[in-house]
């Protein structure tokens, strides 16, 4: 007897559908070889698009204080726009493709926080000397070290430095934070179905 590739309930041999979910019958299983991968990049972009802007507009991006709150979102967002474009809905989702959406919507989100910082952070630079930034840093941390201090001083004077840092630090956070965003509303939806259907 046939078992169903987004499910895995059993599946009559004429059946053309699952009665579970709704999968068409011979249909690969996401995330398998023969799954169409480029499915999962709409809804990882538009999450991106999201958790970046919010995560660069001053102020906003002080939501990023309280647990990564606009990466885990982006994440989540991910997983809730995939999970809308599948035939079996949210309670199918898997959490392997709830990992993976919420991950490429960090990656994104990184690239498009990076962008969009990039005017206020050159309007930083070039609005402040270098005795005023370090004098912000030596109220902030009083007990500095001089050599960490003049890594940040030379880092404020390069722009592009800074610009680079910047994107590496929040591609590698902003991922880390969407995985865990995408496999939490995987997760969640996963046992309202089971809910639902129980």
């Amino acid at each position: 007897m046939r078992t169903c590739s987004q499910c895995g309930a059993r599946l009559a041999d004429s059946a053309q559908y699952c009665m579970q979910c709704g999968t068409a019958a011979g249909t690969s299983a996401p995330g398998s070889p023969e799954s169409d991968t480029a499915s999962y990049f709409r809804p990882a972009l538009i999450a991106g698009a999201v958790l970046g802007a919010l995560s660069a507009i001053p102020i906003v991006q002080w939501g990023n204080c309280i647990c990564c709150m606009w990466a885990v979102g982006g994440g989540a967002l991910g997983a809730w726009l995939l999970g809308r474009e599948r035939p079996g809905g949210w309670a199918t989702l898997p959490l392997g493709d709830g990992a993976f959406v919420g991950v490429l919507s960090g990656l994104f989100g990184g690239v498009v926080a990076t962008i969009i910082g990039i005017p206020f952070r050159l309007l930083a630079a070039f609005a402040m000397d270098p005795a005023e930034i370090e004098e912000l840093i030596l109220e902030a941390a009083p007990g500095i070290d001089p050599e960490l201090l003049e890594l940040i001083l030379q880092f404020s004077e390069s722009p592009l430095i800074f610009v680079l840092a910047s994107l590496v630090f929040n591609v590698i956070l902003f991922s880390l934070f969407a995985m865990v965003g995408g496999i939490l509303f995987a997760a969640i939806a996963g046992n309202k179905g089971v809910d639902n259907t129980g």
